[in-house]
């Protein structure tokens, strides 16, 4: 009897694994949709994706649509991903927040894992900013100004992941900001004397850069700004991993790893395409490629070190 149950059971899964094997052959077969869990208009993901798509159609071999599905601070395009069926046909571009920060808060209906990463693309090219004439300059001149000073910080929030970044800079640093949070962050806060240091993304920057009002003191980004290269970023001073607002591309979680791997071939070259590369360079993120295993590799690192500063905040158990 078990022999038989055994042979019936070693069958069903050859059968299953034929029927994998073939739909992997066909693979794709019909419509790519690229799930962008934000609002369309000004949306940088949004206009980047479009760009991209054509690009992965053509290499494909089938049309690559995109479909944004926006609420709950992108909560609800990233659930829908990853309740999604995983057989190559949907994938996403979600971010940190409802990655990372969102997920350890409880916020989210889905766990980090539930999404397979096929890399990380690009970051929000966020700073730390402060007045020109401000007596630092850099992040160990703040951390030494810090520690006999009060140093006001602007920012959106303490969930918010530019403000996670920050506070590890002061934790690494050794002093501590006297933080405030705006529902309407402006650098004029700065620049009228109402805060000291801002977490601001450099477009938002550039006008008072330029009049010589205002100067970044660190680039929240993996390398460097393209606009401002000579500023280091976090990392390079010594203060943390090479945090970032990052975004990413996902499929859902029993995502075939072949296809994980041809869908992120494809997605990547497309982004080195030069109509691709011009639309990232007129949106102004910061594109960098990392592959699914390093993708996933930081994304556990950041779960843990997140964590410890959101329960250091108290805004997490």
């Amino acid at each position: 009897m078990f022999g038989k149950l055994l042979r019936a059971a070693l069958a069903a899964t050859a059968v299953l694994g034929v029927s994998m094997g073939a739909a992997m052959a066909d693979w794709p077969s019909k419509p790519i949709q690229i799930i962008i869990p934000w609002p369309a208009p000004n949306d940088p993901s949004t206009l980047v994706a479009n760009a991209i798509a054509p690009v992965m159609s053509d290499e494909l071999g089938v049309p690559v649509k995109v479909v944004n599905k926006p609420g709950g601070g992108a909560v609800l395009g990233a659930a829908d991903l990853a309740n999604a069926r995983p057989d190559g046909y949907t994938m996403g571009l979600v971010s940190i927040g409802p990655m990372i920060t969102q997920v350890l808060r409880g916020k989210t209906p889905y766990k980090n894992d539930d999404l397979q990463p096929l890399g990380l693309v690009w970051s929000s090219p966020f700073t730390l900013a402060a007045r020109a004439d401000a007596p630092y300059s850099n992040l160990d001149e703040l951390a030494e100004y810090g520690k006999k000073n009060e140093l006001r910080l602007a920012h959106w929030g303490l969930g918010a992941v530019p403000t996670l970044i920050a506070m590890k800079v002061a934790e690494t640093g050794g002093f501590e900001w006297k933080e405030t949070a705006y529902s309407e962050l402006n650098p004029l806060l700065v620049v009228q004397g109402d805060a000291d240091v801002i977490t601001f993304s450099t477009p938002g920057l550039t006008d008072y850069i330029d009049a010589g009002k205002m100067k970044i003191l660190a680039a929240m980004v993996p390398d460097r700004l393209p606009a401002y290269p000579d500023v280091p970023n976090v990392s390079e001073q010594g203060y943390g991993d090479a945090y970032s607002i990052w975004f990413g591309a996902f499929v859902p979680k029993q995502t075939d790893k072949e296809i994980v791997s041809k869908l992120s071939a494809a997605f990547f070259s497309a982004m080195k395409n030069e109509k691709v590369a011009e639309v990232i360079e007129n949106v102004g993120v910061v594109p960098h490629s990392s592959g699914p295993d390093e993708a996933r590799a930081r994304m556990d690192r950041e779960l843990a070190e997140f964590g410890t500063t959101m329960k250091n905040l108290g805004i997490m158990e």
